[in-house]
């Protein structure tokens, strides 16, 4: 079996060459145009579901206009704060020694704002809050606070001022 000889005539070369790029610019131009019609007819698609889901909810709106008295979520995952100070103005947290801004906002956050709540609150439960915090507040030791906040309330300034002399950064 032989095979039949191929002849290349160059001078049909580039006529060849142009015909398939007008074949491939007519099939982009005709595949564009297609895409354009499909996209565009699911677009229409798309909106009239929209409309059709919008009637339905404002259906659903009116049917239940009814307002609820109680909570809704009954799990909730992230920690509500108090935003209800004291019956009185808040305490300055910040004579207690380890006590700074930052720890004095995170334990009003946490419903402590006198010197009463910081000495009934137990220490586990400040490590607690500061642990929550992040790592830059679980070095401060609570620890001490109950007893320095004691002598503050009863305005012992003195022996509070000798307590932090002891005390380096809220340890003994």
């Amino acid at each position: 079996m032989t095979l039949p000889a191929i002849s290349l005539d160059l001078d049909s070369f580039p006529v060849a060459v142009a015909e398939i790029a007008l074949l491939l610019l007519g099939a982009t131009v005709a595949g564009w145009f297609l895409a354009k019609v499909i996209i565009k007819k699911r677009i229409d698609n798309l909106q009239e579901l929209l409309e059709e889901k919008k009637y339905e909810l404002a259906q659903l709106r009116t049917l239940t206009d009814t307002t609820v008295d109680y909570p809704i979520a009954t799990n909730a995952s992230k920690t509500v704060y108090p935003t209800i100070s004291p019956d009185h103005a808040p305490d300055d947290l910040k004579v207690i020694e380890g006590i700074g801004p930052k720890i004095e906002e995170i334990l009003n956050k946490a419903g402590i704002h006198t010197y009463e709540q910081l000495m009934e609150t137990p220490v586990l439960r400040t490590a607690g809050y500061l642990k929550k915090a992040g790592p830059r507040y679980q070095l401060q030791d609570p620890s001490s606070w109950p007893e320095q906040a004691a002598l503050a309330k009863q305005q012992k300034w003195e022996e509070l001022e000798r307590l932090k002399l002891k005390l380096n950064s809220g340890r003994e």
